[in-house]
């Protein structure tokens, strides 16, 4: 430099037989290096001479041990020292100034170098910080290219406002260990809290100083020990971060060793670094939320692209099982449909009539009673699987039609079902419930018609036109024919009846497979006409029926009770046999038993199907009364009677089964025709208590 050489010049023109050296000082940085030097010595640099306050003390001279040192005091803490090898100032005041304005030209221009690359450093960290809109990049940018704005800083990092958590948490720090991540400033809390509080950088330049405004500000003894986990810091500045008047956040650096002395030209400098970092923030948030926007809007609309093509494939599915529908080809083709379009092996158990449909030639996988007890308290799809020497698992879709159970779909997999098949599966539960019900519709207009059919039988006016109706139900007119009536006495839900009856009807159809037969449900009772050349075939008949109840018993189905006419030949009967069918189903209702029995089975209580049973009661309190007095002498002959009527009249074996002598039970025979004033004797008398005894033993059962 032109104007040094010229300073440098001027003291070697003025100090010709004077030793001396020339440095230059910064205060504030702890830096030094030699200017010039008249000897080849390598001497140590003068110690610091502290920095005026006052502007106008330029320059100041020490002397000590022979030797002076001239101080030239700059702004910035910087200094120029003329070290002199003698004991006394061998240059006039007026060149002492002369050399002070000669070295404030060359200091002048070091220290606008200096700025100059201080704005290239800030420049090009503007540029870095901006040049990604990551947002984790931009913060770890944000970090780095402050530590090259302020040299002497050795670590920063950010503490980024929590909205939610109302805290302060640390972000992208550089020269920390990991337990600074741990830190959580309450806004007001330590120096972080405060600076983020009141809006004011702050500089510390001794680790005493730091701590103490730690402890100022009730850092809270989980932080401190986070914070002073590594090294302590020996100086610190602090900024906030702020857009316009909101703060979003605060900046920190540190020096671990303190290479020089924060100034307020520091934290100036720090402070408008932040400002820029603020705007670097707010681009990446706002970037981070367009392309947060952009993922939804991208993730709507791929939703919605999906649910097009669900609502097309739903809308494919349900047209190509509404035509089958439509074409009347029945649950099995609907079944079959399903099947193709879904992946795994699918059957479905139609509960209406208690048949399996399945693509594969293979036994039901579960009986009636079964399905029954699985869906009876659930009704949501379900995994089932079943143990056979190993384990198969199916998935179960029932279908209900309010609370009756129509049927389920059997699925041979352990998995979840593919969206696709659960969607094609849904369709097919709509469509085939229609089916089931129009089904169900049309076997109740069936049933009716099958009723007004039967009625006309009953209601013949001639023979001709009874063997003409006889013949258009395919009933033979001179066969041999019953009539067998059952009834479900016990139901709450209406809709389920109708299916329990029109599953026991074709359990009964699938199970006699009669070509001349005719069977109907009408409201709780099945109606059944069957008629056949062999009487055999009849008894065989209700054989079958027989057993059927039993299966419905032994599976917890519903019960149901039935009374068989007798077997007649010719049509023409037809009546007598629904009369005698009634009758007996009457006498089983009377009774409260649930069972199937013939009208033969009835006896001589046939004769008294039509008393109602208060006329019974009475007959047989007015006969037997006198016998229940409340006195010890008659406490057993109430008994001793019904046991000698039940024997015939056998006073052995009723003496025997009453443990009692002979002669004790002839006493109490004759003490019982006194009570009830008969004579066992006369046939009208023992008619009487006979027929009163049967009827007591009979109804009160």
């Amino acid at each position: 430099m032109k104007e040094l050489e010229y300073s440098l010049g001027f003291l070697r023109e003025k100090l010709k037989d004077c030793p001396y050296e020339v440095w230059s000082l910064n205060y504030f940085k702890n830096y030094h290096y030699l200017i010039d030097s008249s000897t080849d010595e390598n001497s140590p640099p003068p110690p610091l001479a502290p920095h005026p306050n006052e502007e106008e003390i330029i320059q100041k001279t020490i002397k000590e041990e022979g030797k002076v040192n001239i101080y030239y005091f700059y702004p910035e803490g910087n200094q120029v020292i003329l070290c002199l090898d003698s004991p006394s100032v061998p240059l006039a005041e007026e060149d002492m100034q002369h050399l002070y304005y000669f070295f404030y030209l060359y200091k002048t221009k070091e220290t606008i170098e200096r700025k100059e690359n201080e704005l290239y450093n800030l420049v090009n960290s503007f540029h870095s910080i901006t040049s990604s809109l990551d947002i984790d990049v931009v913060l770890e940018k944000i970090i780095r290219n402050a530590l090259k704005v302020i040299p002497a800083a050795e670590a920063g990092l950010l503490f980024l406002y929590d909205e939610k958590d109302k805290l302060l948490t640390p972000r992208a720090p550089l020269g920390f260990n990991d337990s600074i991540y741990n830190v959580r400033f309450k806004v007001g809390e330590s120096i972080t809290g405060k600076v983020f509080e009141d809006g004011g950088g702050r500089i510390f330049n001794s680790k005493e100083k730091v701590y103490e405004e730690m402890a100022k500000y009730n850092i809270s003894p989980e932080n401190f020990d986070y914070i002073t986990a590594g090294k302590s810091p020996e100086a610190a500045m602090c900024v906030p971060i702020s857009l316009d008047d909101r703060r979003i956040g605060v900046m920190i650096i540190h020096q671990w060793v303190q290479r020089k002395v924060f100034v307020n030209h520091d934290l100036q400098l720090l402070q408008g670094f932040a400002e820029q970092a603020a705007i670097a923030i707010q681009n990446a948030e706002y970037y981070k939320e367009a392309n947060k926007r952009l993922e939804e809007v991208t993730e709507l609309s791929n939703q919605l692209q999906e649910k097009n093509l669900e609502l097309q494939n739903r809308h494919e599915v349900h047209q190509a099982l509404i035509q089958i529908s439509l074409q009347n080809k029945g649950v099995e083709k609907i079944v079959q449909e399903l099947n193709r379009m879904i992946g795994p092996s699918l059957s479905f158990f139609n509960s209406l009539e208690n048949k399996y449909y399945s693509s594969r030639r293979r036994p039901p996988l579960f009986s009636f009673f079964e399905m029954k007890m699985i869906f009876l308290r659930k009704r949501n799809p379900l995994h089932v699987c079943v143990y056979d020497g190993s384990s198969i698992c199916y998935f179960l879709y029932p279908i209900f039609n309010g609370s009756a159970f129509l049927g389920c779909f059997i699925i041979d997999t352990d998995e979840p079902l593919l969206k696709a098949d659960r969607m094609t599966l849904e369709q097919g539960v709509s469509v085939l419930t229609l089916e089931l019900i129009n089904k169900q519709s049309l076997t109740e207009i069936f049933y009716k018609k099958n009723h007004e059919q039967f009625q006309n039988l009953l209601d013949y006016k001639d023979n001709e036109n009874l063997i003409l109706q006889a013949n258009e139900l395919g009933i033979n007119p001179a066969a041999h024919c019953f009539i067998g009536v059952f009834e479900v006495p016990v139901y709450t839900d209406l809709q389920q009846l109708e299916i329990e009856i029109h599953q026991l009807v074709s359990k009964i159809k699938k199970e006699l497979m009669l070509s001349e037969s005719l069977i109907y449900g009408f409201h709780n009772k099945v109606i059944l006409l069957v008629s056949s050349i062999r009487p055999e075939d009849l008894t065989q008949s209700q054989t079958t029926i027989r057993y059927i109840r039993q299966e419905y018993q032994t599976m917890d189905n519903s019960l149901f009770r039935g009374g068989f006419s007798r077997t007649y030949k010719g049509i023409e009967n037809i009546k007598k046999c629904y009369d005698e069918a009634n009758k007996t189903l009457a006498y089983l209702t009377e009774r409260n038993k649930s069972d199937i029995i013939c009208y033969e089975d009835i006896g001589l209580n046939r004769l008294f199907i039509n008393q109602s049973p208060q006329e019974i009661e009475q007959f047989v309190h007015d006969v037997l009364s006198p016998l229940q007095a409340d006195n010890d002498r008659n406490k057993d002959l109430e008994e001793t009677l019904l046991t000698y009527i039940e024997y015939n009249r056998s006073a052995g074996k009723t003496a025997a089964e009453l443990h009692i002598h002979i002669n004790t039970l002839y006493q109490r025979l004759k003490r019982i025709e006194e009570i009830l004033q008969v004579d066992f004797q006369k046939k009208e008398d023992i008619l009487k208590v006979q027929l009163a005894c049967h009827l007591k033993a009979t109804y009160e059962q």
